[in-house]
């Protein structure tokens, strides 16, 4: 049921509303308050605030002004304007009728009708109104006609008075509009409570205030964010309270502010600040805080939801890399200590050598092992598409540009870990741009304004020397020396092929067919003596031919040579040209030996003392001339030795 409360300081006026509200079957609560009283009217009622006040003259006026709840006023008409100068005229011709900051409307023709002298009495305080009355009870005799307070102080300084009544039609209507307003008044207080309870609801502060600057509304966010209860804003202006919001400068300029960062004793907040208007005039503004921590947890989860859709994550560890040698076991334990560290990695290596099984393994063993991976190919990507796919793009950056724009690879990586293969293939202009987001930890994406801030480290590859890159001014010096904080060679699979047995091994384990480890054992003295120019990617290749091809047939009808034929030639073309250079070679040893004898056994004239030149016994240099099977060989051999006996 409505709450009507009827405020009045003359119990006149009240008594003769109640008898009207009873009539109606309305029930008020009376409260006699005069204009002195009304702040401490107010504060009264806001632990139990009715739907609606009634009152009259200068006192409803300012209940209006004041009061937070609507204010239905009774108005005073001509005709009760007339009634009580004509009651004041017995008294005296000489009226004074007193009015709230503006004179009354018909004055001038009630003094005709009635021809007496009508004095208008404006106020806006009391104590204007006794000063004017004691002012008119010395100069001039006269009848005061007024409200309450207006017939108490001419009954102080002993002038007569009227005290101005409403008519009780007047009254029915205004208690009529009361219930209107009464009934929109909680109709606005459920409509207020939903929107607070949805306000409340959400994670960002809001802050709304009228045009005036006074606080109208402060959600649970808001207030935690600020420290802030309701008797600390209610009622008050924004910049007494919160002048950090800035409110009062959107008021002033009608201009957004958006994205603005400001800091609340440790906690850095994002706040948004929109100026509100109804038909293009200002009534207000709004403003919008976020803490920045939680933001940045929000775009982390958005980041990582959408490196799901890509799979951007490491599957390889350093379990997975295997090796029995002494140089790749002190490579696997050099990128673990790699790995405790934040630092840029610079990897060299043929190749097939296993780079990003490296960096995976190094990301899986960092602290970031639960963030991203995200790896890119700089080699296979042209320098425009590198760009945006490094950077991303706003929307309408280039044609063709996506709707709203994409995101880098650098903002999918934050907090993670970018692996950047190939890196010599950049151009030393995109090289420059890299090293400025290396060094500022920043970048701009394509047709931006705003700078982003990543957190990211940054794992390099490439298949050239780095000093040869250097020297050929491939890349630039300073970027080189930016990624070279941790540098890490990995050797050709050539210089560690006791490593090839294990990964046969391994491969077998996966393949789990009994037809192919016979044939593997006797392949892999073949596979050993290759030179591997793909590495470990050339040997997983191999072994994979080898599964298709052999099948589920029995080895013994799949001789290596057979199998090489097929699936790997150019393992018996190496091999075939190894044994031809080895026959050359062991013949121009042959023939070197021959020289070098012939020209000790001249040069010494005996076996014996050609034999100590040369380094070997007399029996040894006997029997490999014996083996040259020359004919001017043995002559000479025979002779040297008659010349011995």
């Amino acid at each position: 049921m409505e709450r009507i409360a009827l405020v009045s300081p003359h119990r006149e006026f009240g008594k003769v509303a109640l008898e009207v509200a009873q009539e109606m079957n309305i029930v008020l609560d009376y409260y006699n308050c005069d204009l002195d009283g009304i702040d401490k009217l107010l504060i009264s009622m806001e632990s139990s605030p009715p739907d609606v006040i009634l009152s009259r003259g200068g006192l409803g006026i300012l209940l209006k002004k004041k009061a937070k709840i609507p204010v239905s006023v009774v108005p005073v008409g001509i005709l009760d304007i007339l009634q009580c100068c004509s009651e004041a005229k017995e008294y005296d011709s000489h009226i004074g009728v007193t009015s709230f900051e503006k004179p009354l409307i018909g004055i001038e023709e009630i003094e005709k009708v009635l021809g007496v002298s009508i004095t208008p009495i404006i106020f806006t305080t009391q104590k204007q109104l006794k000063e004017q009355i004691a002012f008119l009870s010395q100069e001039t005799k006269c009848c005061i006609v007024g409200g309450g307070p207006s017939v108490k102080y001419a009954e102080e300084y002993g002038l007569p008075a009227v005290y101005l009544t409403s008519n009780p039609v007047t009254i029915k209507d205004a208690l009529l509009q009361a219930q209107e307003l009464a009934e929109l008044h909680q109709e606005i207080k459920k409509q207020n409570s939903r929107l607070k309870a949805i306000l409340d609801s959400i994670y960002d502060g809001v802050v709304a205030v009228d045009q005036y600057g006074k606080i109208e509304l402060v959600n649970q966010s808001a207030e935690k964010i600020f420290s802030l209860t309701g008797r600390d804003w209610e009622g008050k202006f924004i910049n007494d309270i919160l002048p950090s919001s800035c409110l009062g400068e959107v008021l002033q300029d009608g201009m957004s502010q958006i994205g603005v960062i400001q800091k609340e004793g440790r906690v850095r907040i994002v706040t948004n600040r929109v100026p509100v208007r109804l038909k293009n005039e200002l009534i207000g503004a709004v403003a919008t805080f976020q803490e920045a921590e939680r933001i940045a947890r929000v775009e982390q989860k958005v980041r990582h939801s959408l490196l799901a859709d890509h799979n951007f994550s490491a599957r390889f560890y350093f379990s997975d890399i295997i090796s029995v040698s002494k140089v790749m076991e002190e490579k696997k334990l050099l990128a673990q200590r790699f790995a405790g560290s934040d630092h840029t990695v610079l990897i060299y290596g043929e190749s097939g050598t296993g780079k990003e099984l490296f960096a995976q393994s190094i990301h899986h063993s960092s602290n970031r092992k639960k963030q991203p991976f995200v790896a890119v190919n700089c080699g296979a990507l042209p320098a425009s598409l590198l760009e945006s796919e490094l950077f991303g793009y706003e929307e309408g950056a280039f044609t063709g540009a996506k709707r709203k724009g994409r995101y880098g690879l650098f903002e999918l990586a934050h907090q993670g870990t970018l692996f950047l293969d190939e890196i010599d293939s950049l151009s030393l202009e995109f090289q420059g741009r890299l090293l400025r987001v290396l060094q500022e930890g920043e970048f701009m994406r394509i047709g931006g304004e705003r700078m982003i801030p990543v957190d990211v480290r940054i794992i390099t590859a490439t298949n050239s020397n780095p000093v040869t890159l250097l020297a050929e001014k491939r890349m630039r010096e300073d970027l080189y020396y930016r990624l070279n904080v941790l540098y890490l060679e990995l050797p050709p699979l050539r210089k560690r092929k006791e490593d090839i047995a294990p990964m046969i091994e391994q491969w077998l384990q996966k393949a789990k067919s009994p037809f192919l480890k016979g044939s593997l054992l006797k392949m892999q003295p073949w596979l050993e003596n290759y030179s591997w120019p793909g590495n470990v990617r050339e040997l997983h290749n191999i072994l994979e031919r080898v599964s298709l091809y052999l099948g589920d047939f029995a080895e013994k009808d799949h001789p290596p040579e057979k199998i090489f034929e097929m699936i790997a030639p150019q393992i018996l073309v190496e091999r075939d040209n190894q044994e031809v250079l080895q026959k050359e070679y062991q013949t121009d040893l042959k023939k070197n030996e021959q020289e070098w004898i012939e020209r000790a056994l001249v040069e010494e004239g005996t076996l014996e003392k050609a034999a100590k030149s040369l380094g070997v016994s007399r029996s040894t240099l006997w029997r490999k001339l014996k083996s040259f099977k020359n004919e001017q060989i043995v002559s000479k051999m025979t002779r040297f030795e008659d010349r011995e006996s």
